[in-house]
């Protein structure tokens, strides 16, 4: 016979036992929200090193004199993306001189981890940039056939995954080109309505997927992005993804340019990253967005876009497009052009007295942090 101590025992027990299987059954029924924090916010520094190098004196808000990386560190960005070009120089008419090769970056790579950020590595296969009316063969590759250009590829990229490998340093995410929704590496991997020409596309492509994957070795794979421009337009990007998925192309999720002077409204960003995530169950990014902090360049007007190029203006259309973010269900976003400022000191650009981007910076002309480092984030 069991002392009345035993069954006491028994019964707290049972009790607990009881409690644990309700409470179970609780949470497998609730649905449990995205939090907030799961939201990237991430930044393209790619200009950061060569400002610094040239003696810019990145600002905080405050005023106080930090390293380029550090401010948006202390603001709570959690990614930073950074370019690679393929032999960077001035182009054949001497009008810009990109700076984004190995030994840039891999310093950059060093930096951003240091400090404990996630790190996206932007191919442009291109010596120049790389974006919708530019996707340049840099000379080193011109006149190779598509299984020559292939194999170029493929050594290329699993060189510079290799290299960042071996200082510790390996992307958490890769992106296969930029703005390719013309294709890369023209005029051979230029795309159309051809069968033949998506075909080329998708093989380049891919032969960089598989370097990353082959050079990751026993390093956690990187995430491969496809990254095109044109946020929101629903049907161009239907046309582009519906036709690299049917011939083949492999990537992991979406990253989407979002300008508002260019790329439609803020209904037409939601509708198109609603689509692309129940069409083609994949995490989307809007992976290059930047608004001004003063007077553009080129002529837009205020009424064009709903918000003064002024700080403030530039704050507001991050706050309001931090909400796009976070109702679409879009994985994160990234500014770009964060460090582009006092240009007259780095850019390799003859004739240019100016630059568009520098009044989309995240710094004036002071390199001062202007309000808008803060809209993504409060």
């Amino acid at each position: 016979m069991r002392s009345k101590k035993s069954i006491s025992k028994l019964g707290f027990f049972i009790l607990i036992i009881l409690l644990l299987f309700v409470g179970c059954r609780g949470k497998s029924t609730a649905i449990t929200p995205i939090p907030t924090s799961n939201v990237i916010v991430g930044f393209d520094a790619s200009e950061a090193k060569a400002a610094e190098d040239a003696g810019v004196e990145f600002k905080d808000i405050d005023g106080q004199i930090k390293p380029a990386l550090q401010i948006f560190k202390d603001h709570g960005y959690s990614w930073v993306r950074i370019r690679k070009m393929v032999d960077p120089a001035i182009d054949s008419d001497g009008n810009y001189g990109l700076l984004q090769d190995l030994d840039y970056v891999k310093t950059m790579a060093r930096d951003a981890k240091k400090l404990g950020l996630k790190f996206l590595l932007n191919f442009h296969y291109s010596h120049w940039w790389a974006d919708p009316e530019n996707q340049w063969t840099p000379p080193r590759w011109k006149e190779k056939s598509l299984s020559e250009l292939t194999q170029a590829v493929y050594d290329y990229t699993h060189e510079i995954i290799t290299e960042l490998r071996k200082q510790n340093t390996m992307p958490d995410m890769v992106q296969i080109g930029n703005e390719i929704r013309g294709g890369m590496l023209w005029p051979v991997g230029k795309i159309g309505e051809e069968e033949e020409s998506w075909d080329n596309l998708v093989t380049l492509s891919n032969a960089a997927v598989n370097a990353v994957k082959d050079a990751s070795e026993l390093s956690s794979r990187p995430l491969i992005m496809i990254h095109i421009h044109g946020g929101g337009d629903l049907v161009g990007t239907e046309w582009f993804f519906d036709n690299f998925v049917a011939h083949g192309g492999e990537f992991d999720v979406i990253g989407l340019s979002y300008y508002p002077m260019w790329h439609g409204t803020f209904k037409d960003l939601e509708k198109n990253i609603i689509s692309n995530i129940k069409t083609y169950k994949k995490e989307v990014y809007i992976i290059e967005t930047s608004y001004y902090w003063d007077t553009n360049k080129n002529g837009y007007r205020d009424a064009e876009v709903p918000y003064s190029q002024t700080p403030q203006g530039q704050y507001d259309y991050l706050q309001d497009l931090k909400k796009v973010i976070k109702k679409t269900g879009a994985k994160g976003v990234f500014y770009w052009g964060s460090h582009w400022t006092q240009s007259d000191k780095w850019l390799v650009a003859p004739g240019w007295s100016d630059d568009d981007a520098s009044r989309r910076s995240l710094f004036d002309d002071e390199a001062k942090a202007t309000k808008g480092i803060r809209g993504l984030l409060d």
